[in-house]
């Protein structure tokens, strides 16, 4: 991809390197799972130190992400209520959700405390992920304004790239 940002905003790609190893291998595939796992992991490590197992994770999250409604494919509100149904008890954390990741991302990323936002692509905006979630970590701007972020992929890469605007919808954790 070429023209792509020389100064990313945001995280640390060193800090999703651990999730180079959380890849999504089923089919059909379960990206919202890895992605609520990766960003509940994340939120979590960041606030305790503590590190939880991918495994438990992943197998807590599937029933209530791409498990809880009968149809194909993982909706933003997918993300969003199994997360809820998972901290529904947590006064640390608010689910929070958008449809604009442009502006969503730029201002959680921007911000004193920076946090991931996981963020959707879509075929119809012609992504190469096609309909897929990501957890982007940072952003950037190319010498001619355009928007990219940076981002965990579930595929093997901590460190891909896409263009902002091949993105809808987006979920996030927020403190209370």
């Amino acid at each position: 991809m070429a023209d792509l940002p020389n100064k990313w905003t945001g995280l640390q790609p060193s800090r999703f390197l651990k999730y180079r190893s959380w890849i999504n291998k089923q089919k059909p595939g379960i990206c919202g799972t890895y992605c609520a796992a990766v960003l509940l992991h994340d939120a979590i490590y960041q606030k305790t130190n503590h590190s939880l197992s991918k495994e438990k994770l992943l197998n807590g999250l599937k029933p209530v992400v791409d498990g809880a409604l009968p149809y194909r494919g993982t909706f933003f509100w997918d993300i969003a209520n199994g997360l809820r149904r998972l901290l529904n008890q947590s006064k640390i954390w608010r689910i929070r959700t958008g449809l604009l990741p442009e502006t969503i991302v730029v201002k959680q990323l921007s911000s004193d405390h920076p946090q991931p936002v996981i963020v959707g692509t879509t075929k119809y905006l012609n992504s190469k992920y096609k309909n897929h979630w990501l957890v982007v970590y940072a952003y950037g701007y190319n010498e001619s304004g355009k928007l990219f972020f940076r981002a965990y992929d579930n595929h093997g890469r901590c460190k891909a790239v896409v263009p902002a605007s091949q993105t809808l919808a987006c979920v996030w954790l927020e403190e209370r």
